[in-house]
């Protein structure tokens, strides 16, 4: 799914973002995560760099969905997909030159890139069709 360009905008804006992953059984599990960003027009690309629950619930079930809050017009919007993990390839390498740039702290590392491919977004109950 393309994702418009103005929910772009407010995802790589917001600096703080909730994840959620569930285990194959459905359990939840919500984490907040720094690192996440628009890749292209249907991909977010996510570091991995200090998931445990996360990155384990991710193994079992690759569904991933997350929220942004668009302050000035007063919305939400929810993101959902699945993901495919990324280790020593292009986009690991691109994930680890993203963190070191943007980092505040040296022991934060990536262990891996993980590209969430979009499948649905969401404002409240309305889903967003695409552009």
């Amino acid at each position: 799914m393309k994702i418009p360009k103005y929910i772009q905008e407010i995802i790589n804006k917001q600096e703080l973002h909730v994840l959620s992953t569930s285990t194959k059984e459905g359990t939840p599990n919500i984490i907040y995560l720094k690192f996440l960003k628009v890749y292209n027009n249907e991909q977010i690309i996510i570091a991995n760099n200090k998931f445990f629950k996360t990155e384990k619930n991710f193994l079992e079930n690759p569904k991933i969905s997350f929220v942004v809050l668009d302050k000035e017009n007063k919305k939400s919007y929810q993101i959902k997909g699945t993901g495919e993990l990324h280790k020593d390839d292009q986009i690991f390498e691109e994930t680890v030159k993203w963190v070191e740039d943007k980092r505040s702290s040296p022991t934060t590392y990536p262990k891996s890139g993980i590209l969430l491919n979009v499948t649905e977004i969401y404002c409240g109950a309305e889903k967003i069709s695409e552009e």
